[in-house]
């Protein structure tokens, strides 16, 4: 008797599928998946609070845009000066007692923000809410590399890197719509001036984070092995030839944050049209991310590495030659097949570099580097902007191709 498919099959043999796709093996999957999911969390808050939120709040209560700008900034600064510190805590204390702290301090900030009545006190609860969020991303990144095999540790990092992208989206457009329609209704009662259903949906996701802390307990940031630990001169060593990878990867991107929308407008590209070749080079990179982990584990991630930093030189190269409206969405996928190779590369080379022995410690260092890059970029962007309409581009293609020239140069084949 043939046997008749319900709906209910096919989605089950999608979630097995999608299971097995993860790059941590079976006893660890819940585990990962629920410290992915606070890490979004905490990053749609973020994004959600300081870019959706708080600009237009700041503005129906008459407070300059520059307020909330600086509290951006000082939080950004706060966050980036206490990743090391933070992913020290974490390997002393543990990852449950840090981050149930950092999550509940996160709360009460985003909570406090709608009460100050004062812009300058905007800037202390900024950065304390900063240095309370410090230790998860650390944290995640250790605990996914030494919770995967070693032949996955790069798709493991990757994939915590890339699956934080689309609650940063959901941050800076949903929040951000909902904000504009919240602000726009001027209706008049307490809880519409506090912020409504915006502020109500960041609670919630805060609240959420801090509920998912509370499944980490018992967890360890390193394996039954041995610490490897490693002498100090070959720590800063390490350090020191990971540190042109970790500041270019996010600044050569951050160079067009603030300039991409008014060179489309400039090219007649348009904002539709911006938004579908971002779109173009974001679901490249993410279509492609398990096919170059698996190029990773099997070539190493240094190759690749380089191989996506030559790649995104090149889309940033062409693009500067202002080439027809639809090549660039050729140029964008050209980009994301770039990162693809880069942020694999990248993690892989790091899980493989660090040492076991405080190594949330030293990835905090690294991603404070990250996080420099990313803070310098839209400055050295709108520098370039003023000189020609190709200069960021250029100055992007400049950065990348140093750095894969680092990381070719025979004497720096390894860190050690």
């Amino acid at each position: 008797m043939r046997r008749v498919l319900t709906p209910k099959r096919p989605i089950m043999t999608l979630t097995r599928t999608l299971q097995n796709a993860l790059p941590w093996p079976q006893p660890n999957r819940g585990l990962m998946l629920r410290a992915v999911l606070l890490l979004g969390l905490c990053e749609l808050v973020r994004t959600g609070l300081y870019v959706g939120f708080l600009p237009q709040q700041l503005a129906a209560h008459g407070l300059p845009l520059s307020a909330a700008g600086l509290a951006w900034t000082v939080h950004y600064a706060s966050d980036t000066l206490c990743r090391s510190p933070g992913g020290h805590l974490v390997e002393r204390y543990g990852l449950r007692r840090v981050l149930l702290i950092g999550c509940a301090v996160s709360l009460l900030c985003v909570l406090l923000m709608q009460l100050v009545p004062y812009a300058w006190l905007l800037v202390p609860l900024a950065a304390l809410h900063g240095a309370a969020l410090s230790p998860l991303w650390p944290a995640v990144m250790t605990l996914s590399s030494v919770r995967a095999d070693s032949d996955q540790q790069p798709k493991a990092v990757a994939v915590v890197s890339a699956a934080a992208g689309p609650f940063t989206g959901l941050g800076f457009l949903g929040i951000g719509t909902l904000s504009s329609l919240h602000f726009a209704s001027g209706a008049d009662s307490r809880l519409h001036t506090l912020g409504g259903w915006p502020l109500a949906i960041l609670l919630l996701a805060q609240t959420l984070a801090l509920l998912l802390t509370l499944g980490l307990s018992a967890v360890r940031l390193h394996t039954g092995e041995p610490a490897r630990a490693a002498p100090p001169a070959q720590l800063r060593r390490t350090l020191l030839f990971l540190m042109p990878a970790a500041l270019i990867q996010t600044l050569a991107l951050s160079v067009l944050a603030l300039v991409i929308r008014n060179f489309a407008d400039d090219i007649h590209l348009g904002q539709w049209g911006l938004n579908g070749v971002m779109a173009a080079g974001a679901l490249s990179a993410y279509l492609l991310l398990g096919y170059t982990s698996r190029l990773a584990g099997r070539y190493g991630a240094q190759p690749l590495l380089v191989a996506g930093l030559l790649l995104a030189a090149l889309g940033m190269g062409l693009m500067a030659t202002l080439p027809p409206l639809w090549g660039y969405v050729l140029l964008a996928v050209l980009l994301g097949t770039g990162y693809a190779c880069l942020l694999p590369g990248w993690g892989g080379l790091v899980a493989s570099l660090l040492p076991q022995e405080n190594r949330a410690a030293s990835w905090g260092m690294v991603m404070t580097v990250e996080n420099a890059g990313m803070a310098t970029g839209p400055l050295l962007g709108t520098v370039a902007a003023g000189v020609s309409l190709r200069a960021p581009f250029l100055l992007s293609m400049v950065l990348l191709l140093l750095t894969a020239a680092v990381y070719l140069w025979p004497s720096r084949r390894s860190g050690t």
